[in-house]
């Protein structure tokens, strides 16, 4: 694993572990002044790695700046992209929850920044703050839900249906460019394909079709939505 660590003086610490959407937020001064003074803030090129499938984790990592694939080998080692992180998101933490090997690999998919905070840090913690330990319950939780719904619509949905719900969801996760239309990530034909469960030549067909139809504009790597009404009753028809 590539990385380069920089100092720790971020000044993102009061931006990304006390607002409402973090899972920290609910520590005390002294816990989010140890976090402060414990914490590793570590840089990763496109295509590095920051996890990878099968390691023993260490820690759980908060992606700072940029953006994150998480994704397993499948049959005959296929790339499966289990979901998408972007900043304030949390990386690695089932595993090292569960205590067991990472089950995915993350990657960065632009020049991305966490911060990592080991494991004995984390655990102690979670020792003197069930307050943080309901949280993490939570999110493990959710995660459980959106599993279910998503092995639901990778078998019920056509793959038109689940190319259009992946447009959907880099959107949701990566938001829009300053024009309000264009999804704010650069991803290859093979990572949608993968997020939608199918080959590249596959997606690139239907995302072709989707095109045709005006409801969405193909520029390079980019998407550009132009008719949200249709992408969304493309991707939930019964709706």
């Amino acid at each position: 694993m590539k990385f380069e660590q920089l100092n720790n003086n971020c000044n993102a610490c009061d931006k990304c572990l006390t607002p409402d959407f973090s899972v920290f937020n609910c520590l005390t001064d002294d816990e989010i002044a140890q976090l402060k003074m414990e914490h590793s803030d570590l840089s990763f090129r496109y295509g590095e790695l920051i996890f990878k499938e099968k390691q023993i984790p260490t820690g759980l990592y908060i992606i700072t700046k940029g953006k994150v694939k998480v994704s397993k080998s499948g049959f005959e080692e296929r790339e499966q992209i289990v979901r998408f992180a972007k900043e304030h998101d949390l990386l690695g933490y089932r595993a090292l929850l569960s205590n067991e090997k990472f089950t995915c690999s993350a990657s960065a998919i632009s020049d991305t920044e966490v911060c990592f905070f080991s494991k004995d840090l984390i655990f102690r913690l979670i020792e003197n703050n069930s307050k943080l330990a309901m949280r993490f319950i939570k999110i493990l939780a959710d995660d459980t839900r959106n599993a279910e719904e998503r092995a639901m619509h990778m078998a019920q949905k056509t793959v038109r249906e689940r190319v259009a719900e992946s447009v959907l969801i880099l959107k949701e996760v990566y938001g829009l460019e300053e024009d309000g239309n264009t999804i704010n990530a650069t991803l290859k034909r093979d990572e949608l394909a993968d997020l939608a469960g199918t080959v590249r030549e596959t997606a690139t067909r239907f995302l072709s079709e989707l095109n045709a139809d005006k409801i969405i504009c193909i520029e390079g790597k980019k998407i550009r939505i132009l008719d949200l009404q249709k992408l969304e009753r493309s991707a939930n028809p019964t709706f």
